[in-house]
């Protein structure tokens, strides 16, 4: 849980930085061209775990995890010595990705490997982690930037991951041993219907997903609000994932992964769509961020949780690895279409046509995992179509 906050609190809180960026450091630089380095955190965290799965079984969660606390530490601190958006693609961007997805595959892996009965509860309290982690590096990091630059808070955050991150790796451990094999990737999955599908609906999740954490910062600020309106929209929008994530696995002990989360992602097109494109003061920011963090985030708690019911423990790391590839590709293709949208489409005047792509994908992601609950039933005795998936 601890490290889920320094792995996903650096991309949850992004839109502090992505708001600095945009309107005091780089100002005049296009919103798609300075999306590159949020983006490039979430591509490579995630698309780099298919070989960082693979490495946590077959060379030990530890080992792995300590590689990513030594390369996120160096990537904020060289970030606070650059100047130019290509010196932080590298180093906020590209080198923090790769350190968090070294961190990242270990901590996906424990939580199912540990539990049964309660998966989803456990999977939702370790990931509520990002969240929480959302919520104190955004306080923090725009407290830093006001008080003693950006640069410094960068130093700062890397500090802490090395130091934090460092003991928390001491206590990662495997409860089933992997299985020796000769391939990197676990090649069976892929054989598999459900493999496919998981990871479709993942990279359409991450490709309509990080819009709002991006821009609701310049959305306040069309709208009149200052920077800390900003970031308080992103405290709000983390407080809710940190609810909504843990209600999510306790629903889905309850009525089934796969029918929480195919409910979370209708509820989200109908939550994201009126009040963001409706808006036109700060009281409905709140409210979506609010009710969006709560709904749209339960795929990340229960993706894992879908995978580990249907493949075997031993090999969790390497077939959520694989997954996340799609997860990763996702996130830059959606981030950087996003990006142009708000550019050519919407003129840096409004952002219905980025809206609207975000909202599209989230439903496409939504009926795959409704073909996933048909296929799924369709392979059992009882086929009714009310029950536990």
């Amino acid at each position: 849980m601890v490290n889920y906050m320094f792995i996903f609190g650096a991309s949850n809180s992004y839109g502090v930085f992505s708001t600095y960026y945009l309107n005091q450091k780089f100002v005049g630089t296009s919103a798609s061209t300075l999306s590159w380095i949020g983006s490039l955190i979430t591509t490579f965290m995630l698309g780099c775990s298919f070989l960082t799965g693979a490495l946590a079984d077959k060379k030990g969660y530890r080992l792995t995890a300590y590689i990513g606390t030594i390369l996120c530490t160096a990537a904020y601190i060289l970030a606070s010595f650059c100047n130019h958006v290509w010196q932080l693609i590298l180093t906020q961007g590209i080198l923090f990705g790769l350190g968090a997805s070294f961190l990242f595959a270990p901590s996906v892996s424990i939580p199912p490997q540990w539990f049964s009965k309660h998966r989803g509860l456990a999977s939702g309290v370790a990931v509520a982690g990002s969240s929480l982690g959302g919520l104190w590096f955004t306080a923090a990091t725009q407290a830093m930037i006001d008080s003693i630059g950006a640069e410094w808070a960068l130093r700062i955050l890397g500090i802490l991951t090395f130091v934090v991150t460092g003991v928390m790796n001491l206590f990662y451990f495997r409860r089933v041993p992997a299985k020796p094999r000769k391939n990197i990737l676990e090649l069976q999955a892929a054989k598999r219907l459900t493999f496919w599908l998981v990871s479709l609906e993942s990279f359409a999740m991450y490709t309509g997903y990080w819009a709002l954490t991006f821009y609701i910062g310049t959305t306040a600020r069309q709208l009149g609000g200052t920077f800390q309106d900003g970031s308080n929209l992103l405290l709000v929008l983390n407080a809710g994932s940190v609810v909504g994530r843990i209600l999510a696995g306790l629903i889905a002990d309850k009525f089934g992964s796969i029918n929480t989360l195919l409910l979370s992602l209708l509820l989200t097109v109908v939550i994201e769509m009126p009040l963001w494109i409706k808006a036109t003061s700060l009281a409905p920011l709140y409210v979506l961020c609010a009710l969006y963090g709560m709904v749209s985030p339960t795929f990340i708690s229960l993706n894992p949780v879908i995978v580990s019911n249907h493949f075997d423990t031993d090999v969790l790391a390497s077939v959520m690895g694989m997954t996340n590839l799609f997860s990763g590709i996702g996130g830059l293709v959606g981030n950087q279409v996003q990006g142009v949208i708000y550019d050519k489409y919407d003129k840096h005047e409004q952002f219905t046509n980025t809206i609207v792509f975000s909202a599209m994908f989230v439903l496409f992601a939504g009926l795959v995992i409704a073909c996933l609950r048909f296929h799924i039933i369709r392979k059992r005795t009882d086929k009714r179509f009310f029950q536990k998936v």
